[in-house]
């Protein structure tokens, strides 16, 4: 089976034999595999025309065919914006209202295009339908994204910044909010002075994945926790912030019903999450997924292997989603240039990991709605799932 690995990629496996035992096993000794989910996190970038949108997601879901093909389900992220689009949403009779959605490239708005939440919901029922049509498993989640990144940030920044933590940017779950009259799909008559920054923002998740038909969400880069991916860059533990994420995350589910969901987590294993962040033990319980991040911009090798091997530890919990990385949607970096070695080992990773992970999620398009090449599409599934059936 190496004979399906480029060349570049077959050298970095004797090289990192160090850290990746015997890295070449899983290509030469086939094992049962868990049912995968394919996660494809995508932004709007993907899509030239918002109000007919069936072509442009034909071609996104038939190029990434050689790795869903062969997955239990796909789950795609059509991750719209940061966050806005739901915390200021207001209910299906004012769907005429404009997103705002990830048009950003590093920080910077790149285009003038409009979407709207009647384009919005076409594109979601666009994405069903095509899986229907093909016989593919398929869900469609959004995300709601804990910092200040990759739109404008209306609701966070300018009409209620008591709930962000401003000292690490993160959403803060603990904030209440001031009286608000403006008019929410949660709160018609208006937000409620003292109401819970958390709650509000769950009420808003389940009426907007509700109404556009989504299947679930993703709380991104570790939201319900205040600071950011490395060790001690956050408040530390206490029992009293321990105990409302829990809080946050059980009403998160009640009010969901149906729809799941997916958490980011920090990069690190489940004893920094305690301890810098207050992660409460039970909190895995609540997510339907767990992402084991491993982006090569933030984190490397090591401790993309001991967060991951600390989450496939849980029990009766989450399935587990391994982490791969090409491209990035809002940032003029590709890691499969700017970060080729950590890029690869994240393949080779998920390739010794196919009989204990539950799935592998990556962007799956880059700054200009660029998909990641077929080629390395291709080259990965021949190796994630070679062997199984005889091939």
């Amino acid at each position: 089976m190496m004979r399906n690995i480029p060349p570049w990629r077959a050298i970095l496996c004797a090289g990192a034999a160090v850290v990746l035992q015997a890295c070449s096993a899983p290509l030469d000794v086939p094992r049962t595999m868990r049912p995968q989910t394919v996660v494809l996190f995508a932004t709007p970038k993907i899509l030239s025309d918002f109000t007919n949108p069936d072509a442009g997601v034909a071609r996104f879901l038939d190029h990434y065919s050689p790795l869903t093909s062969r997955a239990s389900q796909t789950i795609v992220i059509f991750a719209v914006g940061n966050g806005d689009q739901i915390l200021t949403y207001r209910g299906t009779e004012y769907w005429g209202d404009r997103v705002e959605w990830a048009r950003y490239t590093d920080g910077v708005p790149v285009s003038n295009r409009t979407l709207d939440y009647r384009q919005l919901e076409t594109i979601v029922h666009a994405f069903k339908a095509r899986a229907a049509s093909v016989g593919m498993p398929l869900k469609i989640f959004d995300q709601i994204d804990s910092g200040l990144e990759f739109t404008a940030n209306e609701f966070k920044m300018h009409r209620h910044p008591e709930c962000i933590s401003w000292k690490w940017g993160s959403y803060d779950i603990r904030g209440r909010l001031v009286k608000d009259d403006a008019l929410y799909a949660s709160a018609p008559g208006g937000i409620v002075e003292g109401t819970q920054c958390g709650e509000f923002l769950a009420d808003q998740v389940a009426r907007y994945t509700s109404d556009l038909g989504f299947d679930g969400i993703l709380y991104g880069n570790q939201l319900g926790t205040r600071g950011r991916w490395w060790p001690g860059n956050g408040p530390g533990y206490s029992g009293e912030e321990a105990a409302a994420i829990l809080a946050f995350l059980e009403y998160s589910k009640r009010a969901l019903g149906d729809k799941e969901l997916m958490w980011f987590d920090s990069y690190n294993n489940r004893q920094v999450e305690q301890d810098t962040w207050s992660f409460p033990t039970d909190g895995y319980r609540s997510f339907d997924y767990l992402i084991a991040s491993g982006f090569c911009v933030i984190t490397f090798t090591k401790r993309y292997m001991d967060d991951l091997n600390s989450k496939l530890q849980l029990t009766g919990g989450p399935r587990v989603l391994a982490t791969l990385d090409f491209v990035d949607p809002w940032y003029t970096y590709n890691s499969m240039t700017s970060f080729p070695l950590e890029s690869a080992r994240l393949e080779v990773i998920a390739i010794e990991s196919r009989d204990r992970i539950d799935g592998i999620v990556f962007f799956a398009n880059d700054q200009n709605g660029g998909l990641v090449p077929r080629r390395v599409i291709d080259s990965f599934a021949k190796q994630f799932y070679g062997g199984l059936d005889g091939s």
